[in-house]
């Protein structure tokens, strides 16, 4: 019985704590609420508005793309040997012609020295074959000159494989990688180096389908860089794609002197821009009318003193106005200004 009476005692008191807890976070709430900012439905928000109306549209085309090297090459090992001079580093400036690895070429020496002195004798049997009054046969002075055009041949080869074993700059340029070292044994075809040329570069860009009619062939272009933010470099169309990706872009190489005052290096950005390309008359609106993200873009249109929010579709631009392709029709009223204070069904007052 006593244990009965200890349980309603506990559920009671359990009851009333939960109760005036209830009551306590109510109270909260109305306070809270009561300070909260609740918007008057029947304030006016003032906004600056324009007008739709289609008028004709200058578009600033711009396009960005990375810096790549005119030129550059693998040097491959032509020949099989040990390197016993190493005349280049990585980052090393190379002229055309220079030496940049040399191989081995002992054994192809020693085996020159017995070709030549083989083309000699062979030469001298020859003539004097030649000079013979009687007892040789045509057969006879045949033999000495098949004998020495052998010799030959085989002089010449050798000399092109003891050139080979001499690896040479194609042309002026920086080594960027170097994959070999004093000592090592190289296999014909080995890579052992590679070489770039910056002093021209090309700017990859890719641009759409509705403006590659703007570019041509050794077309002068400026190019803008973000390194170098004050220079203007001097560039040509070198090179027009004559067929478009999977997105319908087509890949333009402009090609630009590179200079010591400002190096360019190759996978830097660049940038170029159109900024009077006149299109046909086009809806657009003020880049302040613009709410949403890029993905969604989206404006206040005005209907009846009350502000619609509604989807659009963009297309080109400027500095000022944005040219919008679906969304709006001539004769809307669309919110340019005031902005902040707008939401879906805001009533509003259009500044004169």
């Amino acid at each position: 019985m006593k244990k009965i009476i200890q349980y309603s005692i506990t559920a009671a008191v359990l009851c009333s704590l939960v109760g005036f807890i209830a009551v306590k976070l109510n109270s909260n709430k109305k306070e809270v609420e009561e300070k909260v900012y609740h918007k008057d439905p029947n304030i006016k928000a003032t906004v600056q508005a324009d007008t739709i109306q289609y008028t004709p549209f200058t578009e600033t085309a711009a396009f960005l793309g990375s810096f790549a090297p005119d030129r550059e090459v693998v040097i491959a090992s032509e020949s099989t040997g040990k390197v016993v001079k190493i005349n280049v580093r990585e980052g090393s400036q190379v002229s055309a012609g220079s030496l940049i690895a040399q191989l081995d070429t002992d054994l192809l020496q020693a085996q020159l020295q017995s070709a030549l002195a083989n083309y000699d004798n062979a030469a001298l049997t020859l003539r004097r074959y030649e000079q013979a009054i009687n007892g040789v046969t045509k057969l006879q002075i045949d033999n000495a000159r098949t004998q020495m055009l052998t010799d030959k041949a085989q002089i010449d080869q050798l000399r092109k494989q003891i050139n080979m074993c001499s690896i040479k700059a194609p042309f002026s340029g920086i080594i960027t990688s170097k994959n070999f070292e004093l000592g090592a044994v190289v296999s014909a075809g080995a890579q052992m180096a590679q070489l770039t040329d910056i002093s021209r570069l090309k700017l990859e860009i890719s641009v759409p389908e509705r403006n590659i009619m703007q570019f041509r062939k050794e077309q002068a272009i400026t190019v803008l860089t973000d390194v170098y933010p004050d220079e203007k470099f001097q560039g040509h169309v070198d090179m027009i794609a004559a067929k478009a990706d999977a997105s319908h872009n087509y890949t333009v190489k402009i090609l630009v002197t590179n200079n010591a005052a400002t190096a360019l290096k190759a996978g830097m950005y660049g940038r170029i821009s159109f900024n009077d390309v006149k299109t046909k008359e086009a809806i657009s609106i003020p880049r302040s009318a613009l709410v949403g993200s890029s993905s969604r873009p989206q404006v206040f249109v005005v209907v009846n003193g009350i502000a619609k929010l509604r989807d659009i579709q963009t297309g080109g631009s400027n500095e000022t106005i944005i040219q919008v392709t679906s969304g709006l029709q001539p004769g809307e009223i669309v919110a340019t200004g005031g902005l902040i204070n707008l939401t879906e069904g805001s009533k509003v007052n259009i500044a004169k």
